[in-house]
């Protein structure tokens, strides 16, 4: 009986430690990539260049006899990091190998296998010997130069600066002041890039570092120069240890640059000097399953190479009628891409269709410099066209507005219609099942309503008419109740919840049936402080950061509308005449 039951057992544990390996397995395959850098895209045939191979992979040493035909392998080394995020533990594998060219010319480094993936190829230019006066023969040079340098650079355009330490001695204690330049925006560009180069007759080891500089005002930039000390080590016979030896000092040339003012010819909003300038738009969604009422989500890109993230200005779609728009927080990088930044903005943007039928998202331009060809260009987003169905659990009922509020309506209505760009067309009416349903539903009313009168004249049965005063005290009370729940919901921070009961108390505080959502009560309410306290709530909803939401900015605008009502409709019943002219 024993021998059974642990024979029973041993399929479950098998299937137990299968289902595990399975479910991880994949995951790993799906993570699994090669990526294959080096620290400059271009090199003197004299010079050596750092290749970094990396693999999340379990598999073994990479074959790099393929490097061989373009290139003398001097050095191979392997690293391993581990890391452990949510509880999954990852593996990553770096082999970094030492490359000399063994010719002029653009040569290519072949993609690597490493399992089953393979990095992508990568392009290197390799230039004749570099002529380096006043190098040869000393122990340490300092150098600083300006990667393709030009007469003259515009303001905010990047100027690439490169630091050069040559050395073929020992040091300790070592330190190189940081660039820094006034009237002038400094960025470090990754970390120190170690490399060999024989300057004459001698082989120098060369430490590099890299900056992005933007000018920020017109006239001549003073690039100061650079400082560097350390003491030569001291080798002592018959020991494994050196001594600090004389303190050594060394410092670079310092550089004047030329900077430009914007040229009167750009006419653009924004000043953007770049090489280059795209734009593009994505949507996260199912375009093909657009509910009326519902958020989509669509991302706005745009990437420059020239210019820092930051510089990059931000995409707005504008509202209408059709469509509401609620921005999310950006997202902004800056990146090193073939030894050049390349800067991205990402706006995020959730659009809800407020009909059935198609919409379109509007042309979007943006002007930009072109520093390569000293000219002003357009980036251009085209307009995208998008169907919104109909939403089966969403009814949306026409508005009845009060008279004393219309006028307030109508003048925001053509504000808001004056200043949109988006196109709404209507699907044809065979196509409308909203039309159908509501002629349908219509019709039925209508039945009902003329059997119900015909009932009570028959009945002759008396109905109790509740006067307009009577009325209008059932809507304090029922505003007064709402009002508890907006008050309630906002000391909670429950953006939803606050939403759905101010709509319910605007409906008894202004006497008007059936408002739709918070659009309206910022209409009706036409208060500037609390519009804008609404405003930031509809906003937080569709937001990714809609948890921090915090209720006391709503609450306290509220209160302070209210006061204000309060006192206006006291001063109205101490002196009628004053406000007379209003009701002629």
């Amino acid at each position: 009986m024993v021998m059974t039951q642990q024979h029973n057992k041993t399929p479950i544990l098998i299937a137990y430690y299968l289902l595990i390996f399975l479910l991880l397995s994949p995951c790993h395959t799906l993570l699994a990539q090669v990526t294959a850098s080096t620290d400059r895209a271009s090199l003197s045939i004299d010079e050596t260049i750092n290749l970094h191979i990396k693999s999340d992979q379990e598999s073994g040493d990479p074959d790099f006899s393929v490097l061989e035909n373009q290139f003398q392998i001097l050095s191979k080394s392997k690293s391993q990091n581990y890391s452990v995020i949510n509880g999954v533990t990852s593996r990553t594998h770096t082999w970094n190998i030492t490359l000399l060219p063994k010719k002029i010319g653009t040569l290519i480094i072949p993609a690597i296998s490493v399992g089953n993936e393979q990095s992508q190829p990568i392009h290197l230019t390799v230039n004749k010997p570099s002529k380096s006066p006043g190098i040869d023969g000393k122990d340490v040079y300092l150098k600083v130069n300006i990667e393709d340098k030009k007469d003259h650079y515009y303001v905010q355009q990047q100027v690439m600066v490169t630091v050069q330490l040559f050395h073929r001695i020992r040091f300790s204690n070592a330190s190189l002041n940081d660039l820094t330049i006034d009237n002038a925006v400094v960025e470090k560009i990754g970390e120190d890039s170690q490399y060999n180069k024989t300057v004459g007759q001698h082989r120098y080891n060369i430490i590099e570092r890299r900056y992005a500089v933007f000018p920020q005002k017109s006239g001549t930039l003073h690039i100061p120069a650079l400082i560097f000390s350390g003491n030569v080590e001291i080798s002592q016979s018959f020991s494994l240890f050196s001594q600090a030896g004389r303190k050594l000092i060394r410092q670079s040339q310092s550089l004047q640059l030329t900077i430009q003012a914007i040229p009167d010819s750009y006419t653009g909003s924004t000043w953007l000097p770049a090489e280059n300038l795209t734009i593009e738009a994505k949507i996260i969604d199912n375009t093909q399953a657009i509910m009326m009422g519902e958020a989509i989500t669509r991302h706005i890109i745009v990437t420059a190479t020239g210019l820092l993230g930051s510089q990059l200005p931000a995409i707005e779609i504008p509202a209408s009628k059709a469509i509401k728009i609620y921005p999310d927080k950006e997202q902004i990088n800056s990146q090193l891409i073939n030894n050049k930044i390349v800067g991205s903005r990402r706006d995020i943007i959730a659009i809800i269709p407020l009909k059935e039928g198609e919409f379109t998202l509007p042309e979007i331009t943006l002007d930009w410099w072109n520093t390569q060809t000293q000219q002003q260009e357009t980036a251009v987003l085209k307009a995208q066209t998008l169907l919104a169905q109909a939403n089966p659990e969403q009814v949306i009922q026409p508005t009845r507005v009060t008279s004393s509020t219309q006028d307030v309506i109508e003048t925001t209505t053509e504000q808001v219609l004056s200043e949109t760009k988006i196109i709404y067309k209507e699907l044809p009416l065979i196509q409308n099942k909203w039309f159908w349903s509501t002629l349908v539903l219509s019709l039925l009313g209508l039945f009902t309503l003329i059997i119900g009168l015909i009932r009570s004249r028959k009945s002759h049965t008396s109905t109790k008419i509740i006067s307009h005063s009577e009325q209008l005290s059932i809507n304090a009370v029922e505003a007064d109740h709402y009002l508890q729940q907006v008050y309630n919901h906002c000391n909670n921070n429950e953006a939803h919840q606050t939403s759905q009961a101010l709509v319910q108390w605007a409906n008894y505080y202004f006497n008007t049936a059936l408002i739709p959502d918070l659009s309206e009560v910022i209409a009706l309410s036409n208060d500037t402080a609390l519009s804008e306290a609404i405003m930031n709530l509809e906003q937080c909803q569709y937001s990714q950061d809609k948890e921090h939401w915090q209720g006391h900015v709503l609450e306290t605008s509220l209160k302070a509308y209210l006061q204000k009502n309060r006192e206006n409709n006291t001063k109205k019943k101490v002196d009628p005449q004053a406000f007379a002219s209003l009701n002629l």
